[in-house]
């Protein structure tokens, strides 16, 4: 770590106060000065800084999100068994497969190579966000997703297997960027006020995206052979769209000042963005993390994995992002149109009532994100990993005991709801938005890409593995989640801390707290 010392800057000399406080935050980073200053003399957390949702700040986190909606799209599209999967294949080539085994095998290679193209997608975002700018990510990302668009177009064109293979693998890639990239960015314009409901927003994106792919592909609309290139061209106007919005995006302040060394034009991003022109405490705020991470300047994954002060915080986000595509989400999106049809559902009206099910999903994703800074990240983790916990196994007990008594298929109904209202408030839009809070500027990148390759890599593993995991155990498949979720939500109840409202550099501190509490702890008992 750096010396103390070295930490004072000489912008510094006429703010005391501030002097004092990054002082104090930089010992509450070192092991064993935790308790020497519990409560710094200032803290910039204490500020009160009720800024409004900009105008400015409004339109372009809803921009900034169309390539999440696209991200949904696709998803719902490339890897949903219920939308006329078979047509992305040569269809003479799936149909000669006379024998089950090999069309499953098909059908899984084939939604497998999405979070397959994902993983390695993720893996120079890093390099860009830091070397570009995070709005020029942002842009690389857009182009990427147009051609993206046009290859999926060109599917029923260009029929072979090969190509096909490909447009998935190069959309899953485009994913990975995506996943990375949005959130990125918001979490680096919002102030620390609505930080957590901005940075949440791609994933309610996501959900209309799905919903959105849901509405497209009904049977009465383009969900069937002659409507299909139009189903696979109509994200392209989500890209397009934000193409010609980007020219007026900002670059992120954070990254200006922080990384560039720009305090002009990130002010000018600052005045730009909060509608207004005093903006000199988050520019203090911005001084006062860009002393607390002198240590971590030129960061990549390599170093960020082997630096011991920053271990706590990515096993964090890793425990938070692989809780999150284990908690059942997907064993639950596969048994949705069983469910329903066990509980006599018409076959013809199903895909109305799971297009109402996104419908609720993303409702629920609404209201999270606008509770997301006044009851807390930590309150709709706990609520969302605590639901699915309970559920996966209320739910695995009433679809087995469909056999023997028929009216639990309406329970299951129930559940199955229940299960995706929980993973819409917490499970699944917070992690992300933890992982934008547990690091500061410098580390920030190579955290996302971490974590990110690590999460879709289990996704692809996990697409590999159910379809036979479920051919062997059945409904049974669903229990494979309770312990993960359950341990994810032990592990925030004891290790996250609350994060609404707070810098980053007292998140820092706060988690550096936290751990150390918890590694006193065990060496005494140990000892």
């Amino acid at each position: 770590m750096t010396p103390l010392g070295d930490g004072i800057d000489r912008r510094f000399t006429a703010r005391p106060g501030l002097l004092i406080y990054s002082c104090s935050g930089l010992l509450n980073l070192v092991p064993g000065a935790t308790e020497k200053i519990q409560h710094p003399p200032f803290s910039v957390n204490k500020v009160q800084l009720g800024y409004e949702l900009s105008k400015r700040l409004l339109w372009v986190s809803i921009a900034s999100c169309l390539l999440s909606q696209q991200f949904g799209y696709n998803m719902w599209i490339l890897c949903s068994p219920t939308v006329l999967l078979q047509e992305l294949y040569n269809i003479t080539a799936f149909e000669e497969m006379k024998d089950s085994p090999s069309q499953m095998t098909l059908v899984i290679i084939s939604m497998a190579l999405f979070p397959f193209g994902a993983t390695f997608g993720s893996l120079p975002v890093g390099y860009l966000a830091d070397r570009f700018g995070r709005k020029g990510a942002l842009v690389i990302t857009n182009i990427l997703s147009i051609i993206s668009s046009v290859l999926l177009g060109c599917s029923h064109k260009i029929r072979t297997y090969i190509y096909t293979l490909f447009t998935r693998f190069y959309a899953g890639m485009c994913a990975g960027i995506i996943s990375i990239v949005v959130p990125l960015y918001l979490g680096e314009l919002s102030p620390r006020s609505l930080r957590g409901g901005i940075t949440m927003m791609p994933q309610l994106f996501y959900g209309l995206g799905m919903l959105m792919a849901q509405i497209a592909a009904l049977r009465e609309l383009l969900g069937n052979r002659k409507g299909y290139p139009a189903l696979t061209c109509l994200s392209m106007i989500l890209p397009f769209l934000q193409f010609f919005l980007l020219p007026f995006f900002p670059e992120s302040p954070r990254y200006l000042f922080i990384q560039r060394k720009d305090e002009e034009n990130a002010r000018q991003a600052l005045n730009m963005l909060r509608d207004r022109n005093d903006v000199d405490d988050e520019i203090e705020e911005l001084q006062l993390e860009d002393i607390t991470e002198k240590a971590e300047k030129n960061m990549n994954p390599i170093k960020l994995l082997s630096t011991s002060s920053l271990r706590w915080q990515v096993i964090t986000a890793v425990v938070l992002l692989v809780g999150e595509e284990l908690s059942g989400i997907n064993a639950a999106y596969y048994y949705m149109e069983r469910i329903y049809l066990s509980a006599r559902i018409d076959i013809k009206k199903i895909q109305f009532v799971m297009v109402g099910g996104t419908a609720l999903c993303c409702c629920v994703a609404t209201v999270a994100v606008c509770l997301a800074d006044s009851k807390g990240h930590r309150f709709l983790l706990l609520s969302g990993f605590g639901v699915c916990s309970l559920v996966t196994v209320l739910l695995t007990m009433t679809m087995e005991m469909q056999a023997t008594i028929p009216e639990m298929a309406y329970f299951s109904t129930v559940f199955l709801n229940v299960f995706l209202v929980g993973y819409s408030v917490g499970a699944g839009p917070v992690p992300p938005a933890m992982v934008v809070q547990l690091f500061l500027q410098s580390s920030r990148s190579s955290a996302f890409v971490i974590v990110r390759v690590v999460q879709w890599f289990t996704n692809f593993i996990t697409g590999v593995l159910f379809l036979y995991a479920e051919a062997h155990i059945r409904v049974y498949s669903f229990l494979i989640s309770w312990p993960i979720s359950v341990a994810t939500f032990f592990y925030i109840f004891k290790i996250v801390p609350e994060t609404k409202r707070r810098t980053f550099v007292d998140i820092r501190r706060l988690m550096a707290i936290q751990t150390a509490r918890k590694i006193d702890i065990k060496e005494q008992m140990d000892k």
